[in-house]
């Protein structure tokens, strides 16, 4: 059965997880006991345009999460089945992977996690360092307060994805060899679940497994989010607010042997490169170019990244763009520096 493994000495005394994480003992006491002070609120919007709490820890708090990151919780050896911010030089883990798992699946199942970070306690937390890590109770404790805010996990903090990623550590793995035993893949890219099969099941078969997630989540006080879930055959769009649009696994269609970007979303990032091609042509400075350019950049990453044709012909196209308008900026600038010397003359 496939679970997370930590692999290396548990650490059983504050003095070793001083050790461990370089810093006072006494630090880290002191800030475990105000750790929920010292975070600052950082805002931002979802694509749906509903508001998303995030938040950022201080200094020296902020630094010590960062060191809980790479010196335990980045050394656990991940399930093939997690996706989300994870890294992994052997087992590159991205949107892509996710993806690349249910490729030609034939009926789909999509579950969201509601309000995931918040639900992920900080008793949840501590039973995870004792027992994934094998931790006493005391370090566990520390580091629990070290990577909680006001009792929960904080979005947006360094350690907050790799504890989602490991907070169900001792039962989803049970789920997953169930799945795998029935011919489903299961995979979770942070409160994303998908599960698929490259056969038809029939509807009772599906529910079931609705139900197996849902009682997965409920025991860890999670539950789903019912506006995302969706059970679907090959071929079935999704209903949302713009109308009907292609199923796809965290942005990705997976109804073909690799992840592609949907074509409506193809067509959106040529148009934006065309856009920028047509202000450059108007005399659209680079200084005013630059960061539509960045984002298109961006975007063509994501045709490149899926082994579309069509990415590296459009960044090339971009990088063109991008010289012809340099070039048209120095110009300017050599320009204006010949006037200034006629007028001084």
């Amino acid at each position: 059965m496939e679970a997370p493994h930590y692999p290396f000495k548990p650490i059983y005394s504050m003095k070793a997880l001083s050790l461990t994480l370089g810093e006072p003992a006494e630090l880290l006491e002191s800030l475990a006991k105000r750790s929920s002070n010292l975070y600052r609120y950082v805002p931002q919007t979802k694509k749906d345009g509903t508001p998303r709490d995030t938040y950022d820890a201080y200094e020296p708090l902020k630094a010590i999460q960062r060191k809980i990151v790479d010196r335990l919780l980045a050394r656990v050896r991940f399930p093939a089945y997690l996706h989300g911010g994870i890294k992994d030089p052997v087992q590159p883990r991205s949107i892509y992977s996710n993806a690349r798992i249910h490729a030609h699946a034939q009926c789909v199942v999509l579950q969201d996690i509601k309000d995931f970070f918040p639900s992920i306690k900080t008793q949840h937390v501590q039973q995870l360092f004792v027992g994934l890590f094998g931790f006493s109770e005391e370090v566990a404790s520390i580091l629990a307060l070290l990577t909680t805010r006001n009792g929960v996990v904080p979005q947006g903090a360094s350690s907050s994805s790799y504890l989602a990623n490991l907070v169900f550590w001792d039962i989803e793995p049970i789920l997953v060899a169930k799945l795998n035993a029935q011919g489903f893949n299961y995979s979770r890219f942070a409160d994303d679940i998908t599960i698929t099969s490259i056969k038809q099941h029939n509807p009772s078969a599906l529910t079931d497994i609705v139900s197996a997630v849902t009682n997965m989540l409920a025991q860890k006080g999670c539950y789903q989010k019912r506006s995302k879930l969706h059970v679907r055959k090959r071929g079935q769009a999704v209903l949302s607010k713009n109308g009907f649009e292609p199923l796809t696994v965290t942005g990705l269609t997976i109804f073909n042997a690799v992840p592609g970007i949907p074509k409506a979303e193809r067509k959106a990032i040529r148009a934006m490169v065309k856009q920028l091609e047509d202000q450059a042509t108007q005399g659209v400075t680079w200084m005013q170019l630059e960061s539509f350019f960045r984002r298109a950049m961006g975007r063509v990453g994501r045709l490149i990244a899926s082994g579309h044709p069509d990415g590296e012909r459009l960044k090339q196209r971009l990088h063109v763009l991008k010289a012809h308008s340099q070039v048209a900026l120095i110009d300017r600038y050599i320009a204006a520096q010949d006037d200034d010397a006629m007028s001084v003359r």
